[in-house]
């Protein structure tokens, strides 16, 4: 029998069931709610679990895998190779950090870092920007993440929600755009609207940049949030942004 015959045979083989009492690996429930339905790409999903679970394998205070040692993991090779190998493995690393599944930090021995998006794992990625981290043996520091606006970032996580890769991306382009007294503001109009996203504060960015920024806007719409109260679901009839928010993000 050729190596090829029994490669198929095998593949073939019913697999003879769990094994009682073998280690087991704990997956959130929203991987299976939000995540599958939602993910397309095969090498997406195939990384993305088998990541999950090298993660989970970790001991130690920061729970977090290299790039290389993943890439390198036999098991996750044989699955990605009917898909194309390598390339398959950092497409479907990218994908999956790109949609926030898995958080990546690149450090500077030219490896990075593949972290769960969980509270325990972005607490981890702050460890590793903001410092060292033993890692084998030896200490691995971050290169800087994108600068981002300080204050801007607070009042983002303050505001609206955690502070995910994309938004972090998307304060830094804005700090190298906006003064970083605009950002903040947007942020909080954004709150006081009820519109908590980073879509609307961009939108009122770009307004401001067109038409001017007005110092008072964000105090004076504090008392006309409260007076629409319970009017057009929380909206009030003055606010210059909600039926360019309607009309293409109902």
């Amino acid at each position: 029998m050729s190596e090829g015959d029994r490669e198929t045979r095998g593949a073939r083989a019913p697999f003879a069931g769990f094994v009682t009492g073998g280690a087991a690996t704990t997956l959130p429930a929203q991987l299976f709610v939000e995540l599958l339905p939602a993910i397309e790409d095969e090498a997406e999903l195939r990384v993305t679990l088998y990541a999950l679970y090298a993660i989970q394998r970790q001991r130690g205070q920061v729970r977090a895998v290299r790039v290389s040692a993943l890439a390198a993991e036999a098991p996750l090779q044989r699955t990605l190779e009917r898909l194309g190998g390598r390339p398959a493995f950092e497409g479907g690393l990218a994908a999956a950090v790109g949609r926030g599944t898995l958080l990546a930090c690149d450090l500077e021995d030219g490896d990075a870092l593949v972290l769960v998006n969980n509270e325990a794992g972005r607490r981890s990625l702050d460890r590793v920007r903001s410092g060292g981290l033993e890692l084998g043996g030896r200490v691995a520091r971050a290169t800087a993440p994108p600068e981002r606006p300080v204050e801007a970032a607070a009042a983002y996580e303050q505001e609206i929600g955690p502070l995910t890769p994309a938004v972090a991306e998307a304060l830094a382009a804005a700090t190298e755009r906006y003064p970083a007294g605009w950002i903040v503001d947007a942020i909080r109009l954004a709150a006081l609207r009820n519109a908590r996203s980073w879509r609307y504060a961009d939108a009122v960015l770009r307004r401001w940049e067109a038409e001017g920024h007005d110092d008072d806007a964000t105090a004076r719409e504090a008392p006309e949030r409260t007076a629409g109260e319970g009017r057009a679901g929380g909206r009030t009839s003055g606010d210059p942004y909600g039926q360019l928010f309607r009309r293409h993000w109902p």
